[in-house]
């Protein structure tokens, strides 16, 4: 034992000093939660957005896509814009289809085309005027197939016309296109009686 730890007192006591070992401070722990290996961290990839292709680039117009979409399921067509009626345009349209009737050897009616008076109304309206009653006939008969020309032609089927008959004009109307059935048969029966007879003798029936 080393003489610097021994101390003697007034009293003569002996006291010695024996070390107290140092205790080492415990190391102070904290529960913490066990380390894990990091988890792969994943990058979200960009979600490519689909746009829709192009059918045909800036050049092709809106009916050329529902063409190219829908043309096989329906019949797209372009609508054109509508025309007024104009009196060059309708005359010349008006004598096209007589020619269309000379043709077809309808030559009464031709005659009545070209001579007719036309007179636009308004944009869809426009009259017919002719010297006869016949002539009205004529004209009445072909009205769907000349309006389908002028609806071609004016791109409106919207438009329509009336048929005038001139009041100056007194038509002596043949005979036969103002009888009825009954008055046309008693007409000819009474021209011919072997026709009669011939219906009397065979019981035969006719329908008026």
């Amino acid at each position: 034992m080393p003489l610097s730890n021994i101390v003697v007192n007034s009293e003569a006591k002996l006291v010695i000093e024996t070390p107290t070992p140092a205790v080492a401070p415990k190391p102070h722990v904290t529960n913490s939660p066990a380390a894990t290996p990091d988890a792969p961290i994943t990058q979200a990839k960009p979600t490519a957005i689909s746009s829709p292709t192009s059918t045909g680039g800036a050049n092709k117009n809106l009916l050329a896509v529902l063409q190219q979409k829908y043309g096989k399921e329906y019949d797209i067509e372009e609508v054109k814009e509508s025309i007024p009626l104009d009196m060059d345009i309708l005359r010349t349209c008006w004598d096209e289809y007589a020619v269309v009737l000379e043709a077809n050897a309808k030559h009464a009616s031709a005659g009545t085309f070209k001579v007719a008076q036309l007179n636009i109304i308004d944009d869809t309206h426009f009259t017919i005027t002719v010297g006869a009653l016949t002539a009205q006939k004529f004209v009445e008969q072909e009205r769907m197939n000349v309006l389908e020309k002028v609806w071609d032609k004016f791109q409106n089927r919207a438009i329509q016309f009336d048929i005038l008959v001139e009041a100056s004009e007194q038509e002596d109307v043949p005979l036969h296109m103002r009888l009825n059935s009954k008055q046309k048969y008693d007409r000819i029966a009474e021209q011919y009686p072997l026709v009669r007879d011939l219906k009397n003798k065979c019981n035969l029936e006719v329908y008026f």
